[in-house]
């Protein structure tokens, strides 16, 4: 080991000293590294190492007599000794002088020692970004490069609030070199994940996006790393990105002569950098504009269809680093697809490609693929074609040998499975549970659980499966596991029967697990009486059996246990005697544990009292329990944290579990005050105005749910996703909604996907809603959404971001100066005309008045007005019935802070809707 450390740590330093010194050969850290590495014991190297240390402190004692040289070569030493993973207490000061060395390779050696050896909290660190600041203000490239690189590898706030002002001018800086630039960046992020409140560079958002343009592919690649971290902190201000990165991307894939620059990998064109381009697209949701959509189409085919070129030919397979690169531009391209979720043919093809990797030879191949399956089973069109590989799947839960693979076959059923197959997957995942390994196995069990509930065929099947995964793996059942199967049974009563006969038959095994003793000791309590006229099972036989187990297990099954005797003697008078004298057992009433003494003293008193009443009210069969108390769910996100969907692209995100909240949470302030019975009916008017001009986002949101919308409109047709989310300690219950139209009620047709009674708390639920427009409207739909938390109703009436200004869509044929103002002149005056003035709420913004009038819908016609300053904008209103043509002018007045909106249409009902509508979001 001491071999193979020195060799790694000789080779570092050998680099940095060949590569950066010139002729300066340091042969004295050479020798020195020769001799650690032919020591033959650590003693050995111990002894050269405290020599080396002693030789060197007495050096640094005589300061005036060291040259840079010597300072370099000595810092050199302590770094290696360092690495080697002995604690060096002196050299700092040295190494920090280095830093004001005018000669690059002392200075770049007193770098090295700074990054490797000194976090933010080192005394000496005030220093060394002192050092920084005058380096990064320096006009020599090498001298900024250095000091970029020790902020990158140190960071710290401190740090930045020093350079940050210093970092960002080189980042933007148009006459900054591209080393500069790349090295620049990558300070900036480091900067920005552990100081963000010292790091301004929201202002500089455009200048950032534009350097995914620049030609250097190194600058565009580390520019990509620092706009993804930016992004999801801030994902308006860079909202921008995505079209840049959508045509950057397009050039990297799609052109041929791109495989001829320096940053080509086995045959890939800069596989990082279309890797990181992909991940800062799953930022975003689908881009609007036709033509970036359209290219970033092609790129995905494209890379799907460049995976499937590499595959062998005549027998030969391609080079493993050819394969690893594809694969990584592949498996980023499938999460982008399933984060669209909205090209059918697209998703097809990657599940197909997926299915083939599958049976790759590389483990890695094959977790990568399992692993995108079970994304892509979650949306919308792939899932049919995922469960083609099934089979696949199941082959590789039971050959792999490494248990990560292992664990993610098991998701991928877990994802798959539904009513049709919950037997055949519930059986084979029972099968591996046997073999599995053991850091899975309660995960597995859980998963189990929760599927043989869900799809339950047969109430008779389920107890099986239960019983019998108690069974093979006792051990690794948490307790809300055999909780739920008692809870599911007393609230079946058409599997009581079968429940309490399959119970006692496990009793009859001497090495039943305590798990079991318990289903079935609480199962006979309760429902022993309906198998007590088999001659097999009577109630003697049960009390004999339940006594074989009571020695063995644990003081909490005890009592478990001592309730069901009792039990048994209220129901079975001929055992009260037998069930009397265990509990009067001097071992019993004298025990140490205060609970099964109090218990069995109780319990005696109570059999011995005689009272017909009392006895039979006491021990009477429990009530079915209420659904709220499952905890299975909760456990299984306990156990894996489920991907999330980013809430900035229309998704909810699973949060952290909180303390309980309290109950008027849930609804709005103004419902706070209401009785325990009182039904809470909430709307949603405070979170509905943004979505005149945004398709995405939170619907409606309090401590404990969270709904929202990610919507997509073509032509007359609109699709709605609609996510709820469960962020409470509770499961929500008796869940139901329905969507109706306002007004005008033939105007929609409105076709509501079914949704589950039950949100479990923490898990996140997703809804269709597609609605087609027949004629105009006012006013949106309504969502009723009726659920129970913590035994509590409430009622929501959400209105919905559909409206009549989302099914606008750009014209066929441009429109020309003398076109437009025949149309305008065509349809002018009232009704199908309607002039408004408005008093702006804020400063007037030509350029702000373009962009909300694009993203209402229209379709801006730049040079049309002849005052520049105006804003000229058309649109088509699509219906099922009827084409409206919709023309816009926006005149802003600077000086009086206001606007005057000319809307024409050839429908006197569309104009006055649409006029509304577009002011609101200016008056």
């Amino acid at each position: 080991a001491t071999f193979s450390i020195s060799t790694v740590c000789a080779v570092t330093l050998r680099f940095h000293t060949t590569s950066t010194m010139g002729k300066e050969d340091m042969r004295g850290l050479y020798n020195f590294i020769a001799e650690i590495r032919s020591c033959k014991s650590q003693e050995a190297e111990l002894k050269r190492i405290n020599k080396e240390l002693a030789n060197i402190r007495s050096k640094f004692g005589d300061k005036k007599s060291l040259n840079g040289y010597q300072k370099k070569k000595y810092v050199c030493k302590l770094m290696f000794i360092f690495l080697l993973g002995h604690d060096i207490e002196f050299g700092h000061m040295e190494a920090v002088n280095l830093l004001s060395s005018l000669q690059y390779s002392e200075k770049q050696m007193g770098y090295l020692f700074a990054s490797v050896m000194m976090n933010e909290q080192h005394e000496y660190m005030r220093l060394v970004i002192s050092a920084v600041k005058n380096d990064l203000a320096s006009r020599n490239e090498l001298h900024v490069c250095l000091g970029l690189h020790c902020i990158s590898n140190i960071g710290g706030k401190e740090s930045a609030s020093a350079v940050s002002v210093e970092v960002q001018r080189l980042l933007v800086a148009g006459e900054s070199p591209k080393s500069v630039q790349k090295k620049a960046a990558l300070a900036a992020l480091r900067l920005f994940r552990e100081a963000p409140e010292h790091m301004a560079l929201l202002e500089h958002a455009p200048n950032i996006i534009q350097l995914l343009t620049s030609a250097d592919k190194g600058v565009v690649t580390s520019v990509t790393s620092l706009i993804i971290s930016l992004a999801s902190a801030h994902p308006k201000e860079f909202s921008g990105a995505v079209a840049v990165a959508a045509n950057r991307l397009h050039q990297l894939v799609m052109n041929s002569t791109a495989a001829k620059d320096d940053y080509t990998y086995y045959s890939v064109p800069s596989p990082w950098l279309t890797v990181k381009l992909l991940r800062l697209l799953q930022l975003y949701p689908f881009p609007k504009d036709q033509a970036v959509a359209q290219r970033l189409t092609e790129s995905l085919r494209r890379i799907l269809d460049r995976s499937q070129e590499s595959s062998p030919v005549g027998g030969r397979r391609p080079k493993a680093n050819l394969t690893n690169s594809l694969n990584a531009c592949l498996i980023e391209a499938i999460n982008l697809i399933a984060h669209y979720d909205n090209d059918s043919e697209l998703q097809i093809k990657a599940c197909t490609i997926l299915g083939t990797m599958l049976n790759a030879r590389e483990v890695n191949n094959r977790f990568s693929a399992l692993e995108s399956l079970t994304v892509m089973a979650q949306t919308e069109f792939s899932h049919d074609a995922v469960k083609k590989h099934q089979g696949a799947v199941l082959t590789a839960l039971q050959n792999e040998k490494d248990s990560t693979v292992q664990r993610c076959a098991a998701d991928l059923l877990y994802a798959l499975c539904d009513q049709s197959s919950v037997e055949t997957i519930v059986d084979q995942l029972l099968g591996f549970l046997k073999k599995s390994d053991y850091a899975i196995r309660e995960e597995l069990v859980l998963k189990i659980a929760i599927l043989a509930e869900k799809y339950v065929p047969v109430y008779s099947w389920y107890v099986d499966v239960m019983l019998r995964l108690i069974k093979q793996t006792g051990d690794h059942v948490p307790q809300q596991v055999w909780y739920r199967v008692i809870q599911v049974i007393i609230n079946r009563q058409d599997v009581q029967d079968y429940a309490a006969k399959t119970g006692f038959e496990a009793l009859l095994d001497p090495s039943a697990h305590e798990a079991m003793i318990n289903v079935a000791g609480y199962v006979l309590g309760e429902f022993g009486h309906l198998i007590a006229n088999d001659p097999n099972s009577l109630p003697a036989k049960q009390l004999e059996a339940l006594q074989l187990h009571y020695p063995m297990v644990s003081a909490p099954t005890r009592g478990l246990l001592l309730n069901t005797y009792a039990k048994l003697a209220n129901l079975f008078p001929e055992l009260k005697p037998a069930v009397l004298q265990l509990l009067q057992s001097e071992n019993l009433l004298r025990n140490s544990d205060s609970e099964l003494q109090q218990r069995a003293n109780e319990y005696v008193q109570l059999l011995s009292s005689g009272n017909a009443d009392l006895v039979p009210a006491v021990f009477e069969e429990m009530p079915p329990f209420n659904e709220e108390q499952c905890a299975m769910l909760q456990k299984l996100e306990d156990k894996s944290a489920a991907a999330a969907v980013d809430g900035n692209t229309g998704g909810l995100s699973a949060r952290k579990r909180k303390p309980a909240t309290a109950l008027q949470a849930v609804t709005s302030v103004g419902h706070t005050g209401l009785s325990t019975g009182a039904v809470a009916t909430v709307g949603n008017d405070q979170f509905f105005g943004k979505f005149v001009l945004t398709n995405n986002g939170v619907l409606y949101e309090n401590p404990v749910l969270q709904i929202g919308v990610k919507s997509e409109f073509t032509a007359s047709v609109g699709r709605v996703t609609i996510f709820y989310g469960n962020r409470g300690d509770a499961p929500m219950t008796n869940v139901s909604s329905r969507v109706y139209a306002v007004g005008n009620l033939q105007a929609l047709q409105l076709d509501l996907q079914s949704l589950d009674d039950t949100i479990a708390a923490g898990v996140q639920v997703q809804q269709q809603l597609q609605v087609d427009c027949i004629s105009c409207f006012t006013d949106p739909p309504v969502l009723e959404v009726t659920l129970t938390y913590q035994t509590r109703p409430v009622v929501l009436n959400l209105k919905l971001p559909v409206l009549l200004n989302k099914f606008m869509g750009d014209l066929t044929t441009p429109l020309t100066s003398d076109t437009f103002f025949q149309k305008w002149n065509q349809l002018g005056g009232p009704p199908r005309e309607l002039q408004q003035i408005v008093k702006s709420k804020e400063k007037v913004d030509p350029d702000a008045l373009k962009t909300k009038v694009d993203n209402f819908g229209f379709q801006l016609l730049p040079g049309i007005d002849p005052k520049p300053i105006n804003c000229v904008a058309a649109a088509i209103l699509h219906t099922t019935t009827a084409q409206v043509g919709v023309l816009l002018r926006a005149e802003p007045s600077l000086s009086a802070s206001m606007y005057r909106f000319t809307v024409r249409t050839s429908s006197d009902v569309v104009t006055q809707a649409l006029t509304t509508s577009l002011v609101s979001q200016f008056s």
